[in-house]
């Protein structure tokens, strides 16, 4: 909200990446513009169909007419990139319908986010704090993320060990992402793995 007040002080165009929060920020789902209670002040909102709005890939730009016209005829990425499937449109807008005709997926998402982060936190996991439904749990150690992982899927949990390039150097992690397809066993099968490989790897805080 407060750069929305720069922005309109110095006569500025906002422009918002929502790809971690489509589907899951504020009350109804619609992002971090509505959870900031600034719903029609963003200019360009740019997001992805890849993560909760469940079409496995693609993206869209969305803003005034003008903006949207320009960027068909000059945005490179746009030009060169191939047609989405028929498919993945069709399975995204049946997601924006589902998102507002209720907000119970949103709704057992954040449960399953809250449950998943703070029973990680009690078996000693070191979380980057939040309530964002991807969670990452830091290792700091590129080859203890990536033997963490490896371990992981042995046990039918399938994460991916984040670290340089992609994260920092000294930043090393496994990135979980909760659905609300999960349910809690699903959840406490997956604390349960990463509790007895932490424990083994000697990674857990107590």
């Amino acid at each position: 909200d407060k750069i929305v007040e720069l922005a309109e002080k110095y006569d500025s165009v906002i422009m918002i990446d929502e790809c971690h929060s489509s589907g899951f920020l504020g009350k109804t789902g619609r992002g971090t513009h509505e959870y900031r209670g600034v719903m029609g002040k963003i200019d360009i909102i740019t997001g992805t169909l890849g993560k909760a709005l469940g079409g496995a890939s693609g993206g869209f730009t969305s803003g005034k007419k003008e903006v949207i016209e320009m960027l068909r005829q000059k945005s490179r990425p746009y030009l060169f990139s191939n047609t989405l499937a028929p498919s993945i449109v069709g399975a995204s807008i049946t997601v924006l319908d589902m998102l507002t005709e209720t907000t119970d997926l949103r709704d057992k998402l954040e449960y399953n986010t809250k449950y998943f982060r703070d029973k990680m936190t009690e078996a000693g996991f070191e979380i980057k704090p939040g309530d964002h439904p991807i969670v990452p749990i830091m290792l700091y150690d590129a080859v203890l993320a990536q033997n963490f992982a490896a371990q992981l899927l042995e046990e039918g949990i399938y994460v991916i060990g984040f670290f340089f390039p992609v994260v920092p150097k000294g930043q090393a992690r496994i990135r979980v992402q909760l659905s609300a397809a999960h349910e809690k066993e699903h959840l406490d099968r997956a604390i349960a793995a990463f509790t007895k490989i932490g424990k083994s790897l000697a990674v857990l805080k107590n």
